[in-house]
């Protein structure tokens, strides 16, 4: 049994790798995050997304819409290649900052229908947090008992591992300060909201902030609609800047109020 409720961490792909070329990490943030993470005082997982490794790819051949063609087949295995390459650079890192990381492919102990998750084997999750171990997730393509084929993002998987574990907090590493009423990059007069509700999220949502690079997982908005569902099970989540150095160790050090708090009232 976990004696204390885990803390969980997602790496957006848009921290640790340049979404403008493919399949490029940016290797010195990535030690420093890792370092950040090292002074975690409770149980961590650590999940990440896709960047320039996985998306490009997923959206190439279409995996998000289903089986369609014989083809996609390769695509579904290029995919899922990638994100563990990825994942590869991410758990090296993380044992180099001195984390005890392993890595846990959700294809293989997740089931999915319709792109969302209907159960998962979160046994060996739970021990290795006992032990003492972090556990590694990603996004990922999955076999769906519906559509043939999906895509697992990260951000639904925080959500799952969140509820089903009882996390105690969760922390969304992003490139940005947080939720703006516009994208930040490309409009001068975006503000950013430091609180989100399920109440406030009805007039946001409108102006969610839209990435000029594709995101096979649906960008800022998403993030925020698989979060507000755990705010009202009184799991609080915050979106704050990890490519800033210094924010994301402040806030797995338990620090409030560094981007955008997503809570119940």
């Amino acid at each position: 049994m976990i004696q204390t409720k885990p803390l969980i961490v997602k790496l957006g792909g848009s921290v640790i790798t340049d979404k403008q070329r493919r399949f490029s990490v940016r290797r010195e943030t990535l030690r420093r995050i890792a370092r950040e993470l090292a002074a975690a005082k409770e149980p961590l997982i650590v999940v990440h997304g896709g960047g320039s490794f996985g998306h490009p790819i997923a959206s190439k051949y279409g995996i998000a819409k289903g089986y369609a063609y014989k083809r996609q087949l390769m695509g579904f295995s290029l995919t899922h290649r990638a994100m563990e390459e990825l994942n590869r650079y991410v758990v090296d890192a993380l044992k180099e900052a001195g984390i005890p990381a392993m890595t846990i492919q959700p294809s293989a102990c997740a089931v999915v229908r319709n792109g969302r998750i209907i159960s998962m084997e979160l046994a060996p999750i739970r021990k290795l947090l006992e032990l003492g171990i972090t556990p590694v997730l990603y996004g990922d393509v999955a076999p769906d008992l519906s559509r043939g084929m999906s895509i697992l993002s990260g951000d639904q998987l925080v959500m799952y591992l969140a509820r089903e574990l009882g996390a105690s907090r969760v922390i969304l590493g992003v490139d940005v300060d947080g939720f703006y009423t516009a994208d930040p990059k490309s409009h001068k007069d975006a503000k950013l909201v430091r609180e989100v509700t399920p109440e406030s999220w009805r007039d946001l949502a409108k102006s969610a902030n839209n990435s000029k690079v594709k995101d096979t997982t649906g960008g800022m908005s998403k993030k925020i609609e698989e979060l507000l569902p755990l705010a009202e099970l009184g799991v609080e989540a915050e979106i704050v800047n990890a490519a800033r150095p210094g924010i994301l160790r402040r806030a797995v050090l338990g620090e409030r109020g560094l981007g955008t708090r997503i809570i119940a009232r």
